[in-house]
């Protein structure tokens, strides 16, 4: 498991302030269905992944899915180094090789909540795949809600099934970058990344019971400013995600 980069806190309650920003009002965050996860692993240097890019951005306008990019970096080799790629976001895609039945990396792939993986730039096919998971889940997950107050963000896990110990990943997010891509296949396009994971780790585990949990709203590289941050509950740690939410706010 990837060593947190941050610290976080749990707590029996959340902290009540009167400035804190919740995701939804909290009249309607008993019955507003949970969103499905997608996470898009792509790459500067992959010639198929610009399409798939696209309809990521697309995908920001919906709420029946919360779309995180991931950038990886195997693809450095061939001309440009990718400048939003982590190597822990390689790793992420390769333990999701091991867990799933397809044993497939490549980019660009998509990983619907934990258990099925699409090509990216197939439009038709993965709004599909995004659809009918988010109609089967319907009614099955746990409520996931988050909320700011200063530089914290306070996170809410109610209670459900759990056949086993889920981990509760919390991602710092960057709502949209524009990169010149200089060389390698794409170069010369100007290209934007949506909902940019710029680090990742665990939080936490929860095992079925209500959870709350405190994390620092912003990323821990201080030489850039996220601006979004997104949690998940995951069986496992790569295994099917049972609840997620994700929190936008200003840039100071």
């Amino acid at each position: 498991m990837l060593k947190p980069p941050f610290s976080f806190v749990v707590g029996s309650s959340l902290l009540a302030a009167a400035s804190a920003i919740f995701l939804m009002p909290a009249s309607r965050a008993q019955t507003a269905p949970q969103p499905v996860l997608a996470e898009l692993f792509t790459s500067q240097g992959c010639s198929s992944c610009p399409e798939a890019d696209r309809i990521w951005g697309e995908l920001q306008k919906r709420n029946d899915v919360i779309a995180l990019s991931f950038n990886i970096d195997y693809w450095d080799y061939i001309g440009w180094k990718d400048t939003l790629a982590k190597h822990e976001n390689t790793l992420r895609q390769q333990a999701y090789s091991r867990a799933m039945p397809t044993r497939q990396v490549y980019t660009p792939q998509v990983i619907i909540d934990g258990l099925k993986d699409v090509v990216g730039n197939e439009r038709q096919k993965l709004l599909n795949a995004i659809d009918a998971q988010f109609a089967k889940s319907r009614g099955e997950r746990p409520d996931v809600f988050l909320s700011k107050s200063g530089d914290t963000v306070h996170i809410r896990i109610g209670s459900g099934e759990a056949e086993q110990s889920a981990t509760v990943w919390v991602a710092h997010t960057i709502a949209s970058m524009t990169v010149k891509i200089g060389s390698g296949e794409n170069g010369g396009r100007l290209m934007t990344y949506t909902n940019v994971v710029r680090d990742f780790a665990s939080a936490g585990t929860w095992n079925g019971q209500r959870l709350t949990l405190q994390v620092p709203a912003r990323g821990s590289d201080t030489s850039e400013t996220t601006d979004g941050i997104a949690v998940w509950v995951q069986s496992g740690s790569h295994g099917q995600v049972l609840g997620a939410a994700q929190l936008r706010f200003a840039k100071p």
